[in-house]
């Protein structure tokens, strides 16, 4: 399921070009992510799984600029998961336009926080946080 963000560009999110800055989408990507879990991670938080997660690899591609004044939307979902990743996909698209700005595939890792080494998605996570579940998983 999509969680669905809007974050109005500001003129502080562009660079000297005119346009939003790549490093600024980061931001953007990270906003739709919290939000994400906020509405659809795990219920209890993910200190009480005794694990946080770890932004491990990102694999951005920019479609087209936005500029101050523009709306766009965040969408962001689970793609994927295996036995101790999570991949999660998401777009920003702008507003109105429909047009795509830029995808996403983010790869995360939840890290006990005991050992400071990659958890397994055991059953307790899954339970906590059902989207993990509705995917293809390979655990």
């Amino acid at each position: 399921m999509n969680v669905i963000t809007r974050v109005k560009v500001r003129g502080f999110h562009e660079d000297r070009f005119g346009h939003v800055n790549n490093a600024r989408y980061l931001e953007f990507l990270e906003e739709g992510r919290w939000d994400y879990l906020d509405v659809r991670g795990p219920e209890a938080g993910f200190l009480s799984l005794g694990v946080f997660p770890v932004v491990a690899h990102l694999s951005i591609s920019y479609r087209r600029p936005t500029s101050a004044g523009d709306t766009v939307r965040i969408a962001t979902r689970v793609a994927e998961t295996s036995s101790r990743k999570i991949v999660m996909y998401q777009t920003i698209h702008q507003e109105g336009t429909d047009k795509l700005c830029c995808e996403a595939d983010i790869t995360i890792v939840l890290v006990d926080s005991e050992t400071g080494r990659p958890a397994i998605l055991n059953d307790k996570i899954i339970r906590a946080w059902p989207d993990l579940a509705s995917v293809n998983d390979d655990t």
